[in-house]
């Protein structure tokens, strides 16, 4: 004797009373096909089915005309940012080292006392003049009201006693570090920077004197295309290195910027772009449209055959 399964029984019944009440081939599930179909096809399919011209496609067209143009206008503001910093650094090793040629060729060095203190008294002379200098947009940073010092530090063994003649030499390789500060506006008497910061240089014991100075500037190139210029902090050190000991002390400029929006500005004769605007409605619209055949598929489902997805 067969058995029968109070659930499927009841289940088979639910399923009858569906297909009756909404048959597979009824005219709404049809409907719903030919839509979905014609949601699928391409441009020109849909074109050749109800002779719509491909309005959509050609706001395709504008849209990837328009973020490329995006993309291109990025690449070249990038470009300008990374050509500024690289001709500021050049800049600034014509202006704070001394006879400085960039012939590309060999390094910047010293050999004799003389000409390491000549040149770090030249740099502290350049920064203090640096405004009545350069042909840039450079000024002094300003920290709380007040401006930032140059500082001079340098760095050497503790203590230390060599002599090569008699083979001999007792060092400490413990390294301190000494540093003075010098602020802009600060005079000095006959260019002689000696005297007024007391600058004593044990050669010996001498690893390296660092010079840590802080300029300030404004990209202003980018305003020719249309976009509105950037603030600069260069954080530049100026390294004499002894560390070798080898009767030569190379001297090098590196620098850290960093960019930022400026606080305050005015461009006349210019408008705010729309550019960014329309971009965020292209990018929303793009987010919500592949959603409304999702949820019409969902919606039919559940009405003709109450299955939820």
């Amino acid at each position: 004797m067969l058995s029968i399964d109070p659930a499927q029984s009841l289940l088979r019944s639910e399923e009858h009373r569906n297909k009756v009440a909404h048959p597979v081939g009824s005219k709404g599930v049809e409907d719903f096909r030919r839509r979905l179909k014609y949601f699928f096809m391409n441009p020109c399919e849909k074109y050749r089915a109800r002779g719509r011209k491909p309005w959509k496609l050609m706001i395709q067209i504008v849209k990837i005309a328009i973020i490329t143009i995006q993309l291109v206008t990025f690449g070249l503001s990038n470009e300008m940012m990374v050509t500024f910093k690289d001709e500021n650094l050049m800049a600034f090793r014509h202006l704070f080292l001394k006879g400085y040629k960039d012939h590309g060729l060999g390094t910047y060095v010293l050999y004799t006392k003389a000409d390491v203190y000549d040149r770090i008294y030249y740099i502290i002379d350049r920064f203090l003049g640096i405004q009545n200098l350069t042909v840039g947009n450079l000024a002094y940073e300003r920290v709380n009201g007040q401006f930032t010092p140059l500082s001079l530090c340098q760095e050497f063994y503790r203590n230390s006693s060599i002599d090569p003649g008699n083979e001999t030499f007792d060092i400490d390789p413990h390294i301190d570090k000494d540093c003075i500060s010098v602020y802009p506006g600060e005079s000095t008497e006959n260019n002689n920077l000696a005297s007024p910061f007391n600058l004593s240089l044990d050669f010996k014991r001498l690893l390296s004197v660092n010079v840590y100075l802080t300029l300030k500037t404004i990209n202003l190139q980018t305003v020719r295309h249309n976009e509105l210029p950037d603030c600069y902090d260069f954080h530049t050190m100026i390294m004499f290195d002894n560390r070798a000991h080898s009767g030569k002390i190379q001297v090098d400029v590196e620098y850290d910027v960093r960019i930022y929006e400026c606080r305050e500005w005015s461009v006349e004769g210019t408008c705010k772009s729309v550019t960014q605007t329309f971009t965020l409605a292209v990018t929303t619209e793009l987010l919500i449209q592949p959603s409304h055949p999702s949820l019409r598929v969902a919606n039919a489902l559940h009405m003709h055959y109450k299955c939820k997805i």
